[in-house]
């Protein structure tokens, strides 16, 4: 049976990538730079330990390099790149021999994010929350991946980091609703401010 753990390279950011993801990123750190060239030039994928004010968690994206955007004179990086999967970080290494940055020895990341809860389903459709690019609001079974709500949420690093580390799928659920409660109250408000400002 093949060992699902496996060796990434890391850049460290407060910074959480759920699956599908994608965003800018500055590059400019000598160590970082040599990182992203390899990644670019070996077609290959890199960690993102996700760090907060305690330090390095055992929570991380893996990511791939989407295209280089730019690159000035100073080999500053301009970089896109889009999540693949969320890991559990098992070690980190701060420098790999011959590297200047450093690695993790990683594994899938163990946790059922599907929910039946229909609750969530009714503020999803109410919402017209994009889940997919290909199916919008559509949903085609009984199950909803709430990694997928959350993406489309764009929840801040440390909700997303707050969602992955809830233990029961209860919580998990709870967290959904209370995120999905909120938009609804914000687009209420924005609503009565359209309406108000109308009848000025």
């Amino acid at each position: 049976m093949k060992s699902s753990v496996h060796r990434l390279s890391a850049f460290p950011l407060n910074l959480i990538l759920l699956p599908g993801e994608e965003i800018p990123l500055r590059i400019f750190e000598p160590r970082y730079k040599q990182l992203i060239t390899e990644c670019i030039e070996d077609k290959t994928t890199f960690g993102i330990p996700y760090t907060n004010d305690k330090g390095i968690t055992e929570i991380g994206s893996e990511v791939e390099v989407v295209k280089l955007v730019g690159k000035n004179s100073n080999e500053d990086m301009v970089i896109s790149i889009r999540g693949k999967s969320l890991n559990k970080t098992i070690d980190f290494f701060p420098v790999l021999p011959d590297k200047l940055y450093g690695g993790t020895v990683s594994e899938p990341l163990a946790s059922d994010f599907t929910t039946t809860n229909p609750q969530i389903a009714v503020k999803v459709k109410t919402l017209k929350l994009n889940l997919s690019n290909e199916l919008g609001t559509f949903i085609v079974s009984d199950s909803i991946n709430m990694l997928d709500i959350a993406r489309t949420l764009m929840l801040k690093s440390e909700e997303k980091y707050k969602l992955l580390t809830l233990s029961n799928k209860f919580d998990k659920e709870q967290f959904i609703i209370n995120q999905l409660r909120f938009v609804e109250l914000i687009r209420l408000q924005e609503t009565k401010l359209e309406n108000n400002f109308s009848l000025n």
